[in-house]
């Protein structure tokens, strides 16, 4: 047999092989997100009660992964400055992520699964409240509780949000990380961003959502103190 004959035989069967390889490692990154995504992360109030857990010795760690869960304030101290923050009435809004997050509480309320499976194909995927946490040394999360129903069979899930603050004149939040549970999810390209934000559009249209816009253009600057959130005010 000629060496171009064998070339040609040898071509296709190497093509071949490359491609299986290529399905293979693409199968194997699949399984292994949707191993990590299916694993709880371990909730801490506070980064002294994750050093507290990195401390103890590995056997006794079931996770590898954790968040920050924020408090919700009892207090309804929110109310006048989500007043002050939606009216533009003064020129520094201070709000803490326990107030934050009673403001999320009492004003959102998780989408109906009825209105959700509207046109849906077999997935149903329905976002929680918020939860925040703040800390001025490790930045901003957003914790976003998300249930999927696959068929008939629901999952919970965290969404979990890593970032901070742009400067002005239009603040934005910049995600340096995200992940569902256990499983990062690459943030390069926006493809977090739109992700987080297709999850948020279940809230797009009530009046909270858009009044929260509308007072998000007018912030001239974000500080992250301790666990406060300083916003000053256009």
């Amino acid at each position: 047999m000629s060496a171009a004959k064998t070339a040609k035989k040898e071509g296709p069967a190497v093509a071949g092989i490359l491609v299986a390889a290529v399905l293979m490692a693409l199968v194997g990154a699949l399984s292994g997100f949707l191993c990590l995504a299916s694993v709880p992360p371990t909730p801490f109030k506070s980064l002294a009660d994750l050093n507290a857990y990195l401390e103890l010795p590995t056997e006794l760690k079931l996770l590898d992964r954790s968040y920050f869960e924020g408090p919700v304030s009892n207090s309804r101290s929110w109310e006048q400055k989500r007043e002050a923050l939606l009216n533009g009435s003064a020129s520094t809004v201070e709000l803490t992520a326990g107030e934050i997050n009673a403001w999320m509480s009492a004003k959102f309320r998780k989408p109906s699964a009825a209105s959700a499976a509207e046109g849906a194909t077999g997935i149903v995927i329905l976002p929680g409240i918020p939860n925040f946490f703040i800390d001025g040394s490790v930045g901003f999360f957003l914790n976003l509780p998300t249930e999927v129903t696959i068929y008939g069979s629901a999952h919970d899930r965290m969404m979990i949000a890593q970032g901070h603050f742009s400067a002005g004149p239009q603040v934005q939040f910049q995600m340096s990380a995200l992940r569902v549970n256990d499983a990062a999810v690459p943030v390069i390209a926006g493809l977090g961003k739109q992700l987080l934000q297709s999850l948020l559009q279940a809230y797009a249209q009530t009046d909270e959502f858009v009044a929260c816009q509308q007072a998000w253009e007018k912030v001239e600057s974000v500080e992250l103190v301790a666990g406060t959130m300083r916003l000053k005010l256009r």
